[in-house]
């Protein structure tokens, strides 16, 4: 992906520098460590996340490079011994990565990367892979969550103007895994191959004499992509009678009318009797766009509204289901910033080094990491539902019925497995000495979005619902629960 992908060896935090100086200083650099990459508490408040970000982060990893600009910007600094430039001069990824693939339903605590490297390699690449997948995590779930309140509606990136300079290009991207169908952005379309959505600005009705004359202008240039945005004087009264005039001219023209854009108001009612004066004319195969900062709880309020509405006369339901099949969201702000949620809270933690386990301990309890090399098991009932991951030392069975799984953090909860589970290993290779040979390398935003579709179906609606989502289960094995539990009372002894 364009700026995350080539040589980019700077792009990282200066202490990941001087701690990889400090090991070539003092000859460990050949000590193996491995870290996981995880996070600690579900995005939005929300009961699952949408991994996103791994294509791009593995791009990156089996590129990085120093280049000679480089090294002689780190030269000036007169921090970096000349042994250790010369070791970063001839610097590549020589390492393993295991774990999930875009569009993969995780949850905190359950890594997505494994990373296992020498220890300056590991430790250069963790700050360019946590700024890649925090936050193409957090758009990749936002779009998830938006996508549902929709209830099967389209949905479209509309955010560019208001992203964060290139995180465009990442947030475009994971917009399009977690459900997105399109993007006003010109170039994200072109290196996606997905479809650019638009229409004119309210300027354009501004700038000719009627808004009637601006429609017909703008019908005149595009009259197979004919989108006109109604509400720059009066939605229901100008804007839809306006556009219904054009349709009928475009229809004698042997042309169609493709849809309308509201982007203000009151969305719920002005789409409702939009459509309807949209259909009397004949023109009910016109879409209807949403915009004005939308986000998940905004639609699926609006979606309600339009659903209960009022009116219990069967041709009012039917009014109503119509019009909810024919609405498109135009999402900016609230998706491609992450909205409230400034950013996943990722973290990178050594938990093994030349194999052997290692813990950090916190009096913040959540912050008490899980040691050691793991296997993540992924359990799911008789009725197709996810019912918890579980962590286990690398080497032990898989989780069986009758198995009792531990909390990661209280050790009084525990769970014991029902019979009919079935059990499946969540991480593959991904990264081996060095090569990316991931699946998803040569996948399409298209395959991403279908593996993100396929598990938020096997997500319990419980842990799947907007509000107040019910916790899954990401729990340990009775062994790994034990190894963390003697390691922090050896630690606490000193």
């Amino acid at each position: 992906m364009q700026g995350y992908t080539k040589n980019r060896g700077l792009f990282t935090d200066l202490y990941q520098l001087t701690m990889s100086q400090g090991y070539h200083a003092l000859e460990m650099e050949e000590k193996e460590a491995t870290f996981d990459l995880f996070f600690r508490n579900n995005p939005f408040n929300g009961g699952y996340a949408i991994a996103c970000g791994i294509k791009t982060a593995l791009e990156y990893l089996v590129n990085m490079k120093f280049t000679r600009e480089d090294i002689e910007y780190l030269q000036e600094q007169d921090m970096f011994s000349d042994e250790f430039l010369s070791y970063l001069e001839g610097f590549s990824f020589t390492g393993t990565v295991k774990g999930i693939v875009d569009g993969t339903v995780i949850f905190p605590f359950s890594p997505i990367l494994r990373i296992t490297a020498p220890i300056i390699e590991a430790q250069l690449v963790e700050t360019a892979l946590l700024n890649i997948i925090n936050y193409s995590t957090l758009i990749a779930t936002k779009a998830a969550r938006i996508t549902e309140a929709s209830r099967g509606g389209n949905v479209i990136e509309f955010g560019l103007r208001r992203a964060q300079g290139d995180a465009a290009y990442l947030g475009t991207y994971a917009a399009l895994v977690g459900g997105c169908t399109g993007t006003s952005f010109v170039d994200g379309g072109r290196q996606w191959k997905v479809p650019i959505v638009g229409t004119h600005a309210h300027s354009w009705v501004q700038m000719f004499p009627s808004e009637l004359e601006a429609f017909r202008a703008y019908a005149k240039v595009f009259p197979d992509k004919c989108v006109l945005l109604v509400d720059t004087y009066d939605t229901l009264e100008s804007g839809v009678p306006n556009a219904i005039t054009v349709a009928r001219e475009l229809k004698e023209r042997g042309k169609k009318l493709v849809g309308i854009r509201i982007d203000s108001g009151d969305l719920a009612y002005l789409s409702v009797r939009a459509y309807k004066q949209l259909k009397d004319a004949g023109f009910g195969d016109a879409s209807i766009v949403l915009s004005n900062n939308l986000n998940e709880t905004v639609i699926d309020n609006l979606t309600r509204q339009i659903t209960e509405g009022t009116g219990s006369t069967h041709e009012d339901e039917n009014l109503r289901e119509e019009t909810i099949k024919h609405l498109l969201y135009g999402v900016g702000t609230k998706l491609i910033t992450g909205g409230k949620q400034a950013a996943l809270g990722g973290v990178y933690k050594l938990v093994a080094v030349d194999g052997k386990p290692k813990i950090k301990i916190s009096e913040n309890v959540i912050k008490t990491i899980n040691p050691g090399l793991k296997t993540v098991h992924r359990v799911k009932g008789e009725d197709g539902y996810l019912i918890a991951d579980v962590l286990a030392i690398k080497g032990e069975r898989a989780p069986l019925p009758g198995d009792i799984i531990y909390h990661p953090i209280d050790p009084y909860k525990t769970y014991e497995l029902d019979d009919g589970i079935t059990t499946t290993a969540l991480h593959e290779v991904l990264v081996d000495k060095g090569k990316n040979v991931a699946p998803c390398k040569d996948e399409s935003w298209q395959d991403a979005q279908e593996r993100c579709k396929r598990h938020l179906a096997m997500v319990h609606p419980t842990n799947r619902r907007l509000l107040n989502p019910h916790s899954y289960k990401v729990s340990l094995t009775a062994k790994l629960f034990d190894l963390k539990k003697r390691m922090i009372e050896e630690k606490q002894q000193g």
